[in-house]
């Protein structure tokens, strides 16, 4: 067998011929793809918008757009829902995430940070990979309704009380035990303590097909409801967790809930092709996903072939650089200096690209983390934007829940490096960094789209996909959501989906690549696209997400 390596050069020769030989991919507005992808979930068309995972989340924003609130207020109604219908993947004891808007009165952009923080109590001693994954010290203090809080009363306009109401419906009424739930519950109870198992499941965990009520949530909903939801961190609420949690061997106290704070942030902002880029600040993953768009800015990239072999093999250089520096400088930022306009400067993006000419050297991979995570975007008829992330982490978080209030919490502390001499080591007080990246579009001042995606560190190499496929390719909403993805952060291995082309496939392979085909390369993912000249937005949504609508 011939162990050589081809160069750059040639395997852009190797790949320009397979793909003439190959001629796999056909034709859309001068480029590529049907609009009928197999991604392809849900798309609607009007003045309002909202993609999201679920269609009852979609449709809870609706009804809060249509009673004359905003994109604030529809996020929330809708992020309500997905914590009471996706308990995998988010709720209210999840450990936080990261929002990022558009104003259309002010015409800024500005970012709300929710992250988790490690216990003021916390022990490096004591912590493990293992131990900041399931049980009671992956617990940092909940960011979730922190990060809901802080939103409503920068720009909401509707009550809590109101926004609330369908999520307590469906946590009053139930929910339909799918054999996805189902099976996800199964996992659940075989890494649980029993303490965690009667606050979940007090009945015992319900069967397929039958109707899974969550009256302790519903309760919890409707006092944070009657008062207010700062009374999360600074009442019972707050004791009740710190008492189960301390009986149990976590270490989170009343003082870390107390001092808990959402923040409003300065985005990160970035101009791509005369496109203003905006994502959340460290410690979210969006820096990483601007510095892969920074390289790939330094090369041609709409003369290239949409998801051809060329382009690919160009982004996987590229964004195996920026995984290396993230690896190297990147932590929360109240504790560790990272270079932030270094990285994004136009010198390190050139010096980067002649790099990748050069032929990029292979990086490290580091560990793989789990994800379960939520994303939605909408826009309002005044044309205010959002894209919220939020998670638990991985599937059901830490696994603890809380007795009387039937609520899952997420382990922030997970996203920590367990290395202390790394930059995102944990210490006490300190937020994780974590890879939700929330991005909004500007053109010319005003708001083009507004994209996000749930899925672990998929989400940083995606969301860049994303931008390319807008931008570059200029791709259909529905198109830009639905492309086939990959996904490398150091090393030779390239990850990709099974809807790029076979000839594509064999290209990167005869380019020297090791390649591992898979169904799918993080969740479902959400845009929504406003096109000013018509007076209308467009969503879509894919990859499992079926919560796309338009009015």
């Amino acid at each position: 067998m011939d162990s050589h390596r081809p160069s750059r050069r040639e395997f852009l020769q190797r790949g320009s011929a397979a793909m003439t030989a190959g001629g796999a991919l056909s034709a859309f507005g001068g480029k590529l793809l049907a609009d009928t992808l197999s991604g392809a979930s849900a798309k609607g068309e009007g003045r309002q918008a909202v993609a999201c995972s679920r269609q009852e989340a979609a449709e809870a924003a609706r009804d809060v757009l249509q009673q004359g609130g905003n994109a604030i207020d529809a996020a929330v109604a809708a992020l309500l829902v997905q914590c009471v219908i996706e308990p995998s993947n988010v709720g209210l004891g999840g450990y936080g995430g990261s929002l990022v808007y558009y104003q259309a009165k002010s015409g800024g952009v500005q970012a709300i940070d929710f992250d988790s923080r490690a216990p003021l109590k916390f022990d490096p001693s004591t912590f493990s990979e293992a131990a900041g994954l399931h049980g009671y010290l992956a617990l940092g203090a909940p960011g979730v309704v922190a990060g809901i809080d802080l939103a409503l009363q920068q720009f909401g306009t509707l009550p809590f009380k109101t926004l609330a109401k369908s999520a307590l419906a469906h946590a009053e009424e139930g929910i339909e035990v799918t054999p996805r739930l189902a099976s996800s519950f199964k996992v659940l109870l075989e890494n649980i303590d029993p303490v965690s198992r009667r606050a979940f499941f007090p009945r015992g965990a319900p069967a397929e097909g039958s109707t899974w009520a969550q009256a302790d949530l519903a309760r919890l909903i409707r006092r944070l409801g009657d008062d207010g939801l700062a009374s999360f961190y600074a009442g019972d609420v707050a004791t009740s967790i710190v008492r189960q949690v301390q009986a149990n061997g976590g270490v989170l106290t009343e003082e870390d809930f107390r001092d808990f704070r959402a923040t409003v942030v300065e985005p990160l902002h970035i101009n791509y092709r005369g496109f203003d880029l905006y994502t959340p600040p460290l410690p979210s993953g969006g820096l990483t996903s601007l510095s892969i768009l920074k390289t790939l800015e330094q090369f041609d990239l709409p003369s290239l072939t949409p998801w051809g072999a060329e382009y690919i093999e160009l982004f996987a250089g590229a964004s195996n650089l920026a995984w290396e520096e993230r690896f190297q400088y990147f932590g929360d930022p109240d504790f560790v200096k990272v270079p932030v306009e270094d990285l994004l400067s136009k010198e390190r993006a050139v010096a980067r690209a002649e790099i990748l000419r050069n032929g990029a050297p292979v990086t490290q991979p580091r560990p793989a983390e789990q994800s379960h995570t939520v994303n939605l975007v909408v826009v309002d008829k005044e044309q205010n934007v959002v894209s919220w992330t939020a998670t638990h982490g991985g599937d059901y978080g830490s696994h603890v829940a809380i007795e009387g209030l039937g609520l899952m919490l997420g382990h922030g502390m997970s996203r920590f490096d367990s290395r202390n001499s790394e930059p995102n080591c944990p210490a006490p007080g300190k937020r994780p960094q974590h890879n939700m990246s929330p991005l909004l579009v500007l053109r010319q001042g005003k708001p083009y789209a507004g994209l996000g995606l749930p899925g672990g560190r998929f989400i940083v190499t995606v969301t860049a996909q994303l931008a390319v496929n807008l931008i570059d390719f200029k791709a259909s909403p529905q198109q830009v959501v639905s492309s086939p993805r990959f996904h490398t952060e150091g090393g030779a291995l390239l990850q990709v989906t099974s809807d790029l082309p076979a000839a594509v496939i064999e290209a990167l392979r005869r380019g020297g690549r090791e390649l591992e085909v898979k169904d799918a390369l993080g969740g479902g993912t959400n845009s929504v696209v406003i096109d000013a000249s018509a007076g209308k937005v467009r969503s879509a949504a894919s990859h499992g997400s079926s919560g796309a609508l338009a009015f």
